[in-house]
């Protein structure tokens, strides 16, 4: 495995605490928050495109929440293929049966 600068496994870090904090809280408050925890990380990722900051080299404030972004955005990703994998199986296993 390469060494990772430092940048990007703290946007990683800041990433993972981020969703942990989010699922934790919303769980506390009840089940019918954990829907929004997934619109609001959603809602707090930045641009891909460059456009939030065309012609300038990004600091290093930013690019570590780039690296945060990049990190949730990869998160959720993951989430909804395996989200969507369970459902599938779900659906294939005769009734009355569970994961």
């Amino acid at each position: 495995m390469t060494d990772l600068p430092r940048q990007e496994i703290e946007g990683k870090l800041n990433a993972h605490r981020e969703i942990l904090v989010s699922l934790l809280a919303a769980a506390m408050i009840g089940p019918d928050t954990v829907a929004g925890v997934v619109e609001n990380l959603e809602q707090e990722l930045l641009p891909t495109d460059g456009s939030e900051d065309p012609g300038l080299t990004p600091s290093a404030g930013y690019a570590s929440g780039a690296e945060k972004s990049d990190e949730i955005r990869a998160i959720l990703g993951a989430a909804r293929e395996r989200a969507n994998a369970i459902q599938r199986l779900a659906g294939e296993m005769p009734s009355g049966q569970s994961l």
